[in-house]
């Protein structure tokens, strides 16, 4: 299998031991849809073994996961089967806000799963739950009022711990607005090293963007794409995702560079210093994920992608909501 060049990477400023350097491009290892091939593209533990084995192999260094991810077993699985040593692997997961003691125990589940002593980059991943979402277990740190105020600084404290034992080499969060990541501010404590996001052409947050490249916390894209596998709306309020990469002006800018519509959108990213985890399992996409370092958009391409003719719409659930 053909690999790459050694991939660039971006030196985390915040919460970070020493010189922590995050490669740009990352394999997304979380799948939206269900093992009988309903909701999208499933990601089970044999898929995560061969996708990270795969990626491992032709030159990624990077893998996202979360304790909630199905292929999250097979991620370790594979890491261990592609021979590449534990110390040149980047490998970031995340747990939902939750009691102080739980994100302990999730925690040495995940380094179980993974086969592994310690994780470069641990994320909370959400600032709690939208209110009213069905099917959903609240932990006893949820006030009843509705915030998940409480679980996120538990959380939080937590991370600390493990960044103090140097279990993790990173803690940051995931898909945080700017009011959430201002409580972390006010307890005069770490602030965190990245801030992961939905963001895309069809969602992007140009000032939550701005804030947290101000305060040196690197922004990190998950669904770069769009995720043109989901297969399922959020609701009647929001517009369906459709694939990015067939968009007329899309097409039009990857045949001026001679690229593909996905590596068009990836340097899109890249070029507003965002770093990135496009999922796929198939090694031809893989290697084009990759190989976004040798061309530059112009100007105006940067904001015809930034401004394309649909209604902003979004994957996954609305953080804005979350009290």
């Amino acid at each position: 299998m053909k690999s790459v060049n050694q991939q660039p990477t971006v030196r985390l400023m915040n919460a970070a031991h020493g010189e922590v350097l995050m490669p740009v491009v990352g394999l997304g290892t979380g799948g939206y849809g269900k093992p009988d091939g309903s909701g999208g593209e499933y990601w089970g533990p044999e898929q995560g073994h061969n996708a990270s084995l795969a990626w491992l192999t032709m030159g990624g260094r990077r893998i996202d996961t979360a304790d909630c991810y199905a292929s999250l077993n097979g991620i370790g699985t594979g890491w261990v089967a592609s021979g590449v040593p534990r110390s040149e692997i980047f490998i970031t997961s995340k747990i939902d806000p939750t009691s102080y003691d739980q994100v302990l125990e999730r925690f040495a589940t995940i380094l179980k799963s993974l086969q592994t002593n310690y994780v470069d980059l641990l994320l909370i991943h959400w600032p709690g739950e939208e209110p009213g979402k069905p099917g959903i277990t609240i932990p006893p740190c949820v006030k009843e009022d509705g915030t998940w105020k409480e679980c996120r600084i538990q959380s939080w404290r937590a991370f600390e711990t493990l960044f103090n034992q140097k279990r993790v080499r990173a803690i940051g969060v995931s898909n945080y607005e700017v009011n959430h990541l201002l409580e972390i501010f006010n307890l005069n404590s770490t602030i965190p090293s990245v801030n992961q996001v939905e963001f895309h052409p069809y969602w992007h947050e140009d000032e939550l963007l701005d804030f947290c490249q101000k305060q040196d916390i690197t922004f990190n894209s998950y669904s770069p794409i769009g995720a043109p596998d989901y297969a399922i709306t959020l609701g009647p309020t929001w517009n369906a995702i459709p694939d990015l990469r067939k968009h007329p002006n899309v097409t039009a800018i990857a045949k001026k560079y001679g690229k593909t519509s996905a590596q068009v959108i990836l340097r899109w990213h890249w070029q507003q210093g965002i770093v990135i985890n496009p999922r796929t399992r198939d090694p031809v996409h893989m290697m084009e994920n990759m190989s976004i370092f040798d061309f530059q958009l112009d100007d105006q391409d940067m904001m015809t992608l930034g401004y394309l003719n649909r209604p902003m719409s979004k994957v996954c659930g609305d953080a804005r909501l979350i009290l």
